[in-house]
């Protein structure tokens, strides 16, 4: 608490670039301690590659700890960016999630016999995204992951977190 009259200093740019080769993409991650999803726009322009937050969410894990707070985290994730296509009107732009659970990934991905809460889970994120458009990413190339372990104001002021990963700057096929 002590920390967060330094958040006077964020300073996010009103203006993000639009076109039609924009992108969103959607990292997601859990720990015992929270939930969280971040969705960043990225945009190819002639002189370079814009990546932008849009908008970001965590929750605190709930007292009696969740097996499952990966799927919690994708939950997040879709409900966000489906908030975002529809205030933005962009209900065609390509969307691609990241999660670094290789678990809740099978789940959205496969059909199964499974307890009622995450198949509830699961049913939520597959009407709000389509399976094809969720992938692996490594935890350490994961954006999301440094607002559900938590840190200090000052460490994520001064993180990279505000602008994204950077290889989302780089060609797709790289």
């Amino acid at each position: 608490m002590n920390e967060l009259y330094l958040f006077k200093e964020v300073c996010l740019r009103r203006f993000m670039p639009f076109n039609e080769g924009s992108e969103l993409h959607v990292f997601v991650d859990a720990s015992r301690v929270a939930y969280s999803a971040c969705v960043f726009v990225r945009t190819v322009l002639e002189a370079e590659t814009s990546v932008s937050l849009i908008r970001a969410k965590t929750r605190v894990a709930p007292l009696k700890p969740l097996t499952i707070p990966q799927l919690m985290a994708c939950c997040i994730g879709a409900i966000l960016v489906n908030s975002i296509r529809d205030a933005l009107n962009l209900p065609n732009i390509k969307v691609t999630f990241w999660s670094v659970s290789e678990v809740a990934l099978w789940w959205i991905k496969k059909h199964g016999d499974w307890s009622v809460f995450v198949t509830n889970r699961v049913q939520e994120i597959r009407q709000l995204t389509q399976f094809q458009l969720w992938r692996h990413v490594p935890g350490v190339l994961n954006i999301a992951d440094m607002l559900s372990r938590g840190c200090s104001a000052r460490r994520l002021l001064d993180s990279r977190w505000w602008k994204g990963p950077t290889w989302l700057k780089d060609a797709p096929e790289n």
